[in-house]
C-alpha cells in the first residue's frame, strides 16, 4: 500500500506531512479505564504538527478485538487462518497495529450475546463492532471514547467521502449527546431498493410491453399464466413470485409493489402535518392489498405462498415457471442465474418498479450501517480505528494494483472481506462500477477500471463470448443490468428514505416485533381473502393498542430532538 499512501498524501486538500506518532502497547482490553472525556490522547498528541492519517505506528501498538464469525465463512474458518491472514499481517507490517483477538464467536446470536455480556460487565476490547442497539446501550456508559476529533483529523479525504456519500445521516446515527462515539461502517442504502424483474423472453414471445403501471403488470401476469409461455402445454406458470415474509427486502418480496401505490410498509414517513407516521398503518396500503388479493384470487400468485420462505419461493425461478419478481439489484445473481443454468434461452431483466399511474414510483430504502466501530475509553490510540478504515478504503477504492487487490479480496486463497477488522463500503460503489464497466465496453478501453471493476468486465466479456455461467454479471453490472435503472433512480432522486434512523426507542424494544407480526398476519389474510380491507381501521386501532401509539410518540420525540 506504499504507493497508495503517497497518493493519499498528494491528493489531500491540505498538505499532509509524515510524522512519527508516539506509541506504546495497549493495556489488556478488558481493563475498564475511567472515561477520558473523549479518549483522544493520540489525536491530541499530534495536534502540534500536521497529521498523516496513513502513518505507521512506530513502535507498533497492540489492539484487542472480539472476532465474530458469520455464517458465510463459518464452515471453513479456523483461528489460525484468521490470525495468519493477509489482513492481520498487513495491519502489523503497514500500519504498525498488532491485532490481538480476545474472543471468537460463531453465528449472529452468539456474537450478540457475547457483546451484550461484555458491555454489561464493562469488560470490552479496545475496538468493538456493535449494532445500533448495542451502541445505544454503550452511550449510557463510560466505556467509549469520543471520536469526534479522531474522525476529523485522521480520516483521509477518501474515507470521509465514503462515509458521507449519502449525507451525514450515518454520522448522526453514531452521535449521542453531541459526541461521535463510533465510526459508522457504512454500506449502501440504495442497493436495498426494489426492482421489477421480468422474463423478457416471455414478454417477447407473447408480444407484451415491459410493464410500467400496475394495470400493465396485471395484464402481463395474466397472459403469462394463461398463454403457456414456456411452451410445455401445461397451465403451470405463475405470474408473480412471493414469499411469506414479503415485507422483507431481497427476493420474492412485495415492497416494490406497495411502493407502486405510494405505500411504505415498515418505514417511518413524513405525514401531512410534518410528523412521522408508520407506513404499515397508512391508508395507502389498502390499494396495494386489494391488488394483491386480486392476483391471488385469479391464481396469478401461488396459493401456498404463505408457507414458503424466500429460498423456497425462489425455486420457481430455478424451475423456469415464473414471469415476474420484485426484488433487489442482486437477484440477477440469485436466483435468476439458476434459471439461466437450467434454461439457456431464458432472459431475466430488471426494470423500475411499476406505478399506479403515469408518475414514477418511489422505491423505499433505509440507512444501512453494517457495524458501528467503538474504541474503548482510555485506550491510548483511538486513531487506530481510522487507520484501519483508511487502509480498507484505499485498498478498495484507491489506486490499487490488481495484484494487491487480489491478495486481499480476489479469488481463493485470498481471505476476502470477512477477515477485515474494520471497513466502510461506498454507497454507490456498485453503481459506479456499472457506469465504468459499461463505458469501458463502449470505448473498448478497460484501463481505467479498478481491480474489482475489471473482474466484472472480464466476466461480462466471458458471457458475451457464450459462457452462460457469467450471465449474472451482465444482469447486474452490464449494459442490460439492474444498475442501468438504479442510475435512473439516483438521477431522478426517486428514493423514499426511511426517516427514522435512531436506535430503538423503549416502546420499540418492547412492542415493535409484536406490531410487525400483527401487520404481516393481517396483510396475509387480506391477500388470501380470509380478512377484509374493510377492517383496516379496526386493524390500525389494534396496532395502537399493541403499542404503535406509544412507539409513534417516541419516534417523534426523537425526530424533534435530533
Amino acid at each position: 500500500m506504499t504507493n497508495n499512501k503517497k497518493k493519499v498524501m498528494t491528493s489531500a486538500a491540505a498538505t499532509l506531512l509524515s510524522i512519527s506518532l508516539l506509541a506504546g502497547c495497549s493495556s489488556n482490553g478488558g481493563n475498564n479505564a475511567p472515561n477520558n472525556e473523549g479518549g483522544n490522547n493520540g489525536a491530541n498528541a499530534a495536534t502540534e504538527a500536521p497529521i498523516d492519517p496513513m502513518a505507521k505506528f512506530d513502535p507498533p501498538i497492540e489492539l484487542t478485538v472480539g472476532v465474530a464469525i458469520g455464517d458465510p465463512i463459518a464452515d471453513e474458518f479456523t483461528e489460525e487462518k484468521w490470525e495468519n491472514s493477509e489482513w492481520i499481517k498487513a495491519y502489523k507490517e503497514e500500519l504498525g497495529i498488532i491485532i490481538k483477538p480476545l474472543w471468537y464467536t460463531k453465528g449472529g446470536d452468539a456474537a450478540k450475546q457475547k457483546m451484550s455480556v461484555a458491555i454489561a460487565s464493562g469488560d470490552i476490547p479496545d475496538l468493538i463492532g456493535v449494532s445500533q442497539e448495542q451502541l445505544a446501550s454503550l452511550s449510557k456508559t463510560n466505556l467509549y471514547a469520543d471520536l469526534t476529533d479522531v474522525y476529523e483529523k485522521f480520516s483521509t479525504p477518501l474515507t470521509k467521502q465514503i462515509i458521507t456519500e449519502e449525507g451525514n445521516t450515518a454520522l448522526e446515527s453514531a452521535t449521542f449527546g453531541g459526541k461521535l462515539i463510533a465510526i459508522p461502517g457504512t454500506n449502501s442504502a440504495i442497493d436495498g431498493a426494489s426492482f421489477l424483474w421480468a422474463r423478457q423472453d416471455w414478454l417477447d414471445k407473447l408480444s407484451l410491453p415491459v410493464p410500467k403501471t400496475t394495470d400493465e403488470l396485471y395484464t402481463a401476469m395474466k397472459a403469462i399464466v394463461e398463454q403457456d409461455p414456456d411452451g410445455n402445454g401445461k397451465k403451470d406458470t405463475v405470474g408473480l413470485m412471493l414469499n411469506k415474509d414479503f415485507l422483507a427486502p431481497g427476493v420474492a418480496e412485495a415492497l416494490g409493489l406497495f411502493n407502486a401505490f405510494d405505500a411504505y410498509p415498515k418505514a417511518w414517513v413524513r405525514g401531512a402535518d410534518g410528523k412521522l407516521v408508520y407506513g404499515s398503518a397508512q391508508p395507502e396500503v389498502k390499494d396495494a392489498l386489494a391488488y394483491l388479493n386480486k392476483l391471488y384470487k385469479e391464481g396469478l400468485i401461488e396459493k401456498d405462498f404463505g408457507a414458503k420462505d424466500s429460498g423456497k419461493a425462489a425455486e420457481l425461478a430455478a424451475s423456469g415457471l415464473v414471469g415476474f419478481n420484485f426484488g433487489a439489484m442482486w437477484n440477477g445473481m440469485y436466483p435468476m442465474q439458476q434459471t439461466k443454468d437450467n434454461f439457456p434461452d431464458s432472459n431475466w431483466l430488471a426494470y423500475p418498479i411499476v406505478s399506479k399511474d403515469d408518475k414514477p414510483a418511489n422505491p423505499q430504502i433505509k440507512l444501512n450501517v453494517e457495524s458501528y466501530f467503538v474504541m474503548r475509553s482510555g485506550y491510548e490510540h483511538p486513531e487506530a480505528i481510522m487507520k484501519l478504515i483508511n487502509f480498507w478504503t484505499e485498498l478498495n477504492y484507491g489506486d490499487t494494483t490488481q495484484e494487491e487487490f487480489d491478495k486481499f479480496l480476489g479469488p481463493a486463497p485470498a481471505p476476502g472481506h470477512h477477515y477485515a477488522v474494520a471497513k466502510a463500503w461506498k454507497a454507490q460503489k456498485n453503481l459506479q462500477a456499472h457506469l465504468k464497466v459499461t463505458e469501458a465496453f463502449k470505448t473498448g478501453d478497460a484501463s481505467k477500471l479498478n481491480a474489482e471493476e475489471k473482474g466484472y468486465y472480464d466476466n461480462i466479456q466471458k458471457y458475451k463470448d457464450g459462457d452462460n455461467a457469467n450471465a449474472q454479471f451482465e444482469k447486474v453490472f452490464g449494459e442490460t443490468g439492474s444498475f442501468r435503472y438504479m442510475n435512473e433512480y439516483v438521477n431522478n432522486n426517486l428514493f423514499k428514505m426511511d426517516e427514522f434512523y435512531g436506535a430503538s426507542t423503549d416502546a420499540m424494544k418492547n412492542r415493535l416485533k409484536t406490531i410487525e407480526q400483527a401487520v404481516i398476519e393481517y396483510y396475509t389474510k387480506v391477500i388470501m381473502g380470509s380478512d377484509s380491507i374493510d377492517n383496516f381501521d379496526k386493524f390500525v386501532s389494534q396496532l395502537n393498542k399493541l403499542g404503535l401509539e406509544d412507539v409513534t410518540k417516541e419516534v417523534n420525540d426523537w425526530d424533534a430532538a435530533k
